[in-house]
C-alpha cells in the first residue's frame, strides 16, 4: 500500500497532467495545431516551460495523451458493448464507426494522433511493458476474444496483430482526408475489417 504522502504526489501530479492537457487542447481548438507553440501551451496551464517538457515532450505527445484519456474514460462501456457482439467482424466494425465519427469531429487532431501512434507501432525499440491504456486496451480486448473463439491465430504476436488493427485503421480513415467530398464511411470501414481479417488474398 503507498505512503499518503505518496499518493498525494500521485493525485497532484495527474491534477497537473490532466490542467495542461485541457490548456492545451482549448488552444489546438480555437487556433489549430500547427499554429500552437509549447510555450503557450505552458503559460495558458500555468506552469514552467521545463516542467511542461517534465510531462510531454511534443505537441503531438499532448493529443496523444488527451485521446488516450477519452477512451479511457470509456473504456468500460466500450469494452461490455465488444463482449455483447458476436464476432471479430461485427467488433471491428463497431470500434472503426466509432473511431471513424471521431476523426469526423476532430480531424486535425486525430491526425496527430494517428501520426504519433505510427510512430510508436514502427518504432524498432523494446516495449516498456507498461500496463495498456485507451486505445491499445480496446485493441487487446478485440484480440482476446477473437483468438478465443479461434477466429484470429493464436501463433501470432499480440503485438503484430495490434499493430495490423492500427494500419487497417488508417486505411479506413485516410480517404476522409485525402477526398472528403467522396468519402464512404461504411465501404471504407469494411474494406479495412476484411482486409485484417482475410490479408489481400483473393
Amino acid at each position: 500500500m503507498q505512503p499518503k504522502d505518496s499518493r498525494r504526489m500521485e493525485r497532484k501530479k495527474e491534477a497537473s497532467r490532466r490542467k495542461i492537457i485541457t490548456a492545451a487542447v482549448s488552444l489546438f481548438n480555437r487556433h489549430g495545431l500547427e499554429a500552437v507553440t509549447m510555450e503557450q501551451i505552458a503559460e495558458a496551464a500555468d506552469v514552467a516551460r521545463g516542467t511542461l517538457y517534465n510531462y510531454f515532450p511534443s505537441r503531438e505527445a499532448i493529443v496523444n495523451a488527451y485521446l488516450e484519456q477519452t477512451f479511457q474514460d470509456r473504456s468500460q462501456d466500450r469494452i461490455a458493448q465488444l463482449r455483447l457482439l458476436p464476432d471479430t467482424h461485427s467488433r471491428l466494425v463497431y470500434i472503426f464507426t466509432v473511431l471513424v465519427e471521431g476523426v469526423q469531429r476532430q480531424q486535425e487532431i486525430f491526425e496527430a494522433f494517428m501520426v504519433y501512434r505510427m510512430k510508436q507501432v514502427t518504432s524498432f525499440r523494446q516495449s516498456t511493458g507498461q500496463e495498456q491504456t485507451g486505445l491499445s486496451l480496446l485493441i487487446h480486448e478485440i484480440i482476446t476474444l477473437g483468438q478465443d473463439s479461434h477466429e484470429l491465430r493464436s501463433d501470432l504476436d499480440e503485438g503484430m496483430l495490434a499493430g495490423l488493427f492500427e494500419y487497417a485503421l488508417i486505411a479506413a480513415i485516410k480517404p476522409l482526408y485525402l477526398q472528403p467530398a467522396l468519402y464512404d464511411q461504411f465501404s471504407s470501414i469494411q474494406h479495412s475489417v476484411n482486409l485484417f481479417l482475410n490479408g489481400a488474398g483473393r
